[in-house]
């Protein structure tokens, strides 16, 4: 996993990233005509959503000798042309703290790509985020104790959009409550289906379930202080938007059902029974699913009110949780005025 700590405008940050990956033998991968054709097609809501984004992008193509094209649209089209990610992420207040865990489950074959980054953008919030690519983020938290992580949702129901890449991204780098986060969503011209769960220090937990043309927001049940998505749609209104249900390859149900199990029976929580939960191999939260050649690249707990995040960079059933200190360091910086 590597560690990049980014710092600058958007273009700087894409840039310099760029070319310490330059350096070190990275080649900007061929794009194909496709997926060109979408990526132009989507550059017009991007410049809409989160212009930004298109400065790290071109200071990135121009990092390392490729076009601006040729990234745009190799981001904006993961998820659209190919299978992503399937994961387990809950949230819960304990009655002093709110933590979110996460497992990011996906083709092993990817976890070399994998990356956990420190990105400090010139007048946006500090953050610590992860991702499999680049430029885009699928989990983090920010220094105001707002945490996201999104999970696939199969669909036939994608289009000409932006994927869940670019929306973790400006919800980090905006955000600081998760109603904040929702109103972004809400704003969001979304490709394809995805759950995004949001958690904030005040305790305020939600799932945003998310489709090109529709959204519900999912919020605790009655006397629940915890909130959970897999890799399927839960609320009424959303479920007939997605595929395959019943041909449940990733176990989706069955990680849902045992992490439900887990939080209603237990109210006190804490950062290591949140460890023993996502390093649960037998009821595959800790996936490994050897037919498919797919499993958890890596696991990550955020406690929001301290800001302390522990990471596995593996799978948790067989690698340890070590505290990354970044952000917080970060955050110490900011107020001394280093």
């Amino acid at each position: 996993m590597y560690h990049p700590r980014l710092r600058g405008t958007h273009y700087e940050m894409g840039k310099h990233y760029a070319s310490i990956l330059y350096k070190n033998g990275f080649r900007f991968p061929k794009v194909s005509k496709e997926k060109l054709a979408f990526g132009k097609q989507s550059h017009v809501l991007l410049k809409d959503f989160y212009p930004e984004l298109i400065e790290e992008m071109k200071g990135f193509a121009e990092g390392c000798h490729a076009t601006y094209e040729e990234v745009s649209s190799f981001i904006l089209s993961i998820g659209v042309f190919e299978p992503e990610a399937q994961c387990s992420i809950f949230a819960f207040y304990n009655g002093s703290e709110v933590i979110m865990g996460r497992n990011y489950d996906l083709i092993l074959d990817m976890k070399k790509y994998t990356e956990s980054s420190l990105v400090c953008p010139n007048d946006k919030y500090s953050y610590i985020g992860h991702s499999d690519v680049f430029l885009g983020k699928v989990d983090g938290m920010n220094e105001k104790g707002l945490a996201v992580a999104i999970t696939l949702v199969q669909s036939e129901n994608n289009e000409v959009g932006l994927n869940f890449y670019v929306a973790v991204r400006k919800i980090l780098e905006n955000a600081s409550t998760t109603e904040e986060a929702i109103h972004i969503l809400r704003e969001f011209p979304s490709s394809i289906c995805n759950n995004y769960l949001l958690a904030d220090q005040s305790g305020n937990i939600a799932v945003v379930e998310k489709a090109p043309h529709n959204m519900f927001v999912r919020r605790p049940g009655k006397n629940e202080e915890f909130i959970i998505c897999t890799n399927h749609f839960v609320s009424k209104e959303m479920i007939a938007l997605q595929q395959n249900i019943d041909n449940d390859w990733s176990k989706s149900q069955d990680r849902y059902t045992y992490m439900e199990k887990q939080l209603r029976k237990n109210s006190q929580l804490n950062r290591e029974s949140v460890q023993d939960i996502l390093s649960n191999s037998k009821e595959h939260v800790c996936l490994n699913l050897k037919k498919y050649n797919l499993g958890t690249l890596y696991s990550v707990v955020y406690e929001l009110n301290n800001l302390r995040i522990h990471r596995a960079e593996g799978q948790p059933n067989r690698c340890k949780y070590k505290e990354d200190k970044r952000l917080v360091e970060e955050i110490y910086k900011k107020r001394r005025g280093i």
